[in-house]
């Protein structure tokens, strides 16, 4: 472990811009006339019409025993933006939108009146707003038994389900109607099934509006059963919890390594929510600062947390050949969750995601305040969709805003030769993909990069590992998040090279995305533990992802491979908490409110980088927040979303008039996008609008950006009325902006001190002292 405190040049800081100084604006009103997707006639209305009316029949005797139930209502794929939703279609009045499912998929509350009222509007409305509306709506179904188990057969359902006390667990997932009674009937009716058919449920570790049950069955019929009852969502096998089985190969004896009495000052802590950290290794012992298990003796094998755990200890240490691997003295809580699941190392037991959720809340209850950093180098067997959230990432999600936390989740292994080529193959896209929780929305999902060069049947140095899992996540939120090093081998395993950790006795290498996760995890703790007072996850993400780069050029990500690389490998300390003279860091921590847009208008750029009236630099941004979420909504989960632009006003002339007006130009675009196809379908993909982290860049270029002066403007957006809720609070987020000379020459980090001291209430990002090897000066 090197001494990070070793005397170099003086540490130029961040600069922390206070909040409440950009001007709070009102989004202005706009829109235009609304004009139908397709043709709205008579004969369209009448098709329509007969088949609400053939539904209506269908399920009114639902209806009438029920008070209400779900219908699904199909969404043109170019009429899914917020805009353009059929509210007045579907509305109080008719058929209320309650939730969504698949992008452009709606589901709406059904009553005996209400459907009436649809087939009347359908009609009879002649209102501009609902022929447009008309035009979007490809069908109206109901919910059937095969839809609530997402195609599978029930009897592949119960086989796929772990066995409990006195059958098989499955999860179950209810409609949510909102604050009425009609949900309360669909509760009720969902526990009367249950109750006469002795199926044991239980909402332990799931929120409660999230309407998530385990459910316990004894046959084939119970999972029938489950899957006819009306208010029932989707009905599947409750997932196991894993960890990658370690092949441990290359042993070595452990070098000496520095203990935690060699080092004074505090170090941060990463909890480690594992398989467990053995006690026999007594260099380990002095940087495990606590234990807690969950485990039975009988079930327990530390090999895998062991692993980890030696790479957050002595990650550099062990492995002197890679580079960027942090090497900041780092400490680990141990917590015990994951028995054995090796019959090679002893019995086995399994642990599911509900047991999982409820061991991870007690010991957050306890610990969340000192600990903000746990990582989960787990997975399911799950992966993950491209249109709904999973559950256990929901409750995730749950769980860090709750408790003000972050978990570094690894994106889960290929492990079925041949593994994965990079460029990926067209046919490896889907089954390659990122398992579940790592479409966690607030977690940070980390794949693997090679640290070797495979010249022929297998990756490049610096390429996605054979084995690492890809992207995008649902609602094309990319992931995973960011990488490091976690191995790498031939595409038939063959050849392998491992990252090198603890191994019980001495050493040993080991490949698996569960061990790059780890070396995330060490850099975002002493982000954590430097900055005081201790940062705001959303503050703390958006520092780890800020100075992220491609591990092949040390430069952006291109667009197109972030499904692979993220945002990059993270720069280790002290780059990400510092700036160089050549460049200034500025950090906005503030909040936005729905209906307005903050702007800091004459924003200040470096004298150094203006000439002959142009602009010259290179900018980069990062905004992250943690929006409002709502697991009703589907792929629609994330509710509220910031938009930033950071670019000149330039001054026009009308060619008919010889009018002057000023137009602001943004110079600083986001990435990964393409916003060539304006409705909502494509700015999901391409834009990224929705996601939690979102990077910005602009090359000002060889010839400079004319521009009369700067301007900075963040907005909110936001779906599903949530602005509306007494719930809502103003969003808060953080905003990274880089200011930078590519060519290193100009005094940027001085001149922007200058200007932000006359411009701005700012105050330098406060650091703790850093640890030191004792001994040294």
């Amino acid at each position: 472990m090197a001494d990070s405190d070793t005397p170099t040049v003086d540490r130029l800081p961040i600069k922390l811009i206070m909040p409440k100084q950009g001007k709070e604006k009102k989004v202005p009103a706009g829109g235009t006339p609304p004009r139908p997707f397709r043709v709205v006639d008579d004969a369209y209305r009448k098709r329509l019409s007969n088949e609400v009316s053939a539904i209506s029949e269908a399920v009114l005797p639902q209806v009438r025993q029920r008070v209400a139930i779900p219908l699904r209502v199909k969404i043109l794929t170019k009429a899914v933006a917020k805009s353009h939703r059929p509210e007045q279609l579907f509305s109080s009045k008719t058929c209320p939108i309650v939730g969504a499912g698949r992008l452009g998929e709606l589901f709406v509350k059904a009553t005996a009146g209400g459907l009436e009222n649809l087939t009347r509007t359908i009609e009879s409305d002649r209102s501009q707003q609902v022929e447009k509306e008309l035009s979007s709506v490809e069908l109206i179904e109901a919910i059937t038994p095969s839809y609530r188990r997402k195609g599978v057969e029930s009897g592949d359902v119960l086989r796929r389900s772990p066995r409990g006390k006195n059958g098989f667990i499955t999860r179950v997932r209810l409609f949510n109607f909102g604050e009425d009674n009609e949900q309360a009937s669909l509760v009720t009716e969902f526990e009367e099934v249950c109750r006469k058919r002795d199926i044991r449920i239980n909402t332990a570790g799931y929120s409660p509006d999230s309407f998530v049950y385990g459910a316990e069955c004894h046959s084939v019929d119970d999972v029938d059963a489950l899957s006819r009852i009306v208010g029932v969502r989707s009905v599947s096998s409750m997932p196991l919890i894993r960890t990658l089985h370690p092949t441990m190969f290359n042993p070595k004896p452990l070098p000496k390594l520095l203990t935690r009495q060699d080092i004074s000052g505090d170090v941060p802590v990463v909890v480690v929510v594992d398989t467990g950290i053995t006690d026999r290794i007594p260099e380990l012992n002095t940087w495990v600062v606590g234990r807690e298990s969950q485990v039975a003796p009988a079930y327990r094998n530390t090999d895998h947390g062991t692993f980890v755990a030696g790479l957050i200890c002595w990650g550099s240490n062990l492995n002197p050949t890679i580079s960027n691997i942090d090497a900041s003295p780092c400490a680990v809580f141990d917590f015990q969750v994951l028995p054995n699941d090796d019959p090679g190392k002893g019995p086995i037991e399994s642990i599911q995601e509900q047991e999982f959720l409820v061991s991870i809340d007690t010991a957050l209850r306890q610990h969340a305040n000192e600990y903000k950093v746990w990582n989960l180098s787990l997975s399911t067997d799950e992966t993950c969709s491209l249109d709904e959230f999973s559950e256990f990432a929901e409750e995730l999600d749950n769980l860090q805003e709750k408790y003000q936390v972050s978990f570094v989740i690894s994106a889960g292994n290929f492990s079925s030769p041949p593994l994965l080529d990079y460029p990926r193959k067209k046919s490896q896209m889907d089954p390659g993909r990122i398992t579940v929780p790592s479409d966690s929305v607030l977690g940070i999902s980390i794949g693997s990069i090679s640290h070797v060069d495979y010249m022929k049947n297998g990756p490049k140095m610096h390429e996605p590992s054979a084995f690492s899992r890809h992207g995008a996540g649902p609602n094309y939120v990319i992931k995973p998040d960011l990488v490091h090093y976690g191995g790498a081998c031939s595409l038939d395993a063959s050849h392998i090279s491992g990252v090198r950790s603890l191994n019980g006795k001495g050493s040993a290498e080991n490949l698996g995305t569960s061990f790059a996760a780890p070396l995330v995890s060490r850099i975002l703790a002493q982000i954590y533990h430097q900055i005081t007072p201790t940062p705001q996850p959303v503050l703390a993400r958006a520092l780890l992802t800020h100075h992220a780069r491609d591990p092949r050029t040390h430069g952006r990500v291109p667009d197109g491979e972030e499904n692979f690389f993220g945002f990059g490998l993270p720069s280790p300390l002290p780059y990400c908490l510092e700036c160089t003279p050549f460049t200034s860091t500025l950090v906005f921590d503030d909040v936005l409110r729905p209906g307005y847009f903050l702007e800091w208008d004459d924003f200040p750029y470096p004298p150094s980088l203006q000439r002959d009236g142009r602009y010259f630099g290179e900018i980069w941004m990062t905004v992250a927040f943690a929006p409002e979420r709502g697991a009703r909504w589907g792929s629609e989960y994330c509710e509220t979303h910031i938009d930033a632009h950071f670019g000149v006003y330039r001054d026009r002339v009308s060619r008919e008039t010889g009018e002057i007006t000023s137009v602001f130009t943004g110079l600083v675009p986001p990435e990964h996008k393409n916003p060539g196809v304006l409705y909502e379908s494509y700015q999901v993909e391409k834009l990224r609008k929705w996601a939690p982290v979102r990077t910005y860049y602009g090359n000002l270029g060889k010839d400079g950006e004319r521009g009369n002066r700067w301007r900075l403007m963040v907005k909110l957006l936001t779906r599903h009325g949530v602005e509306d809720t007494e719930s809502f609070k103003p969003q808060p987020f953080s905003l990274i902006i880089t200011i930078s000379d590519p060519e290193k020459k100009a005094p940027v980090y001085d001149d922007m001190a200058r200007v932000v001291r006359n411009r701005f209430q700012a105050q330098n990002l406060a650091l703790r002292a850093t640890a030191r090897i004792r001994g040294r000066s």
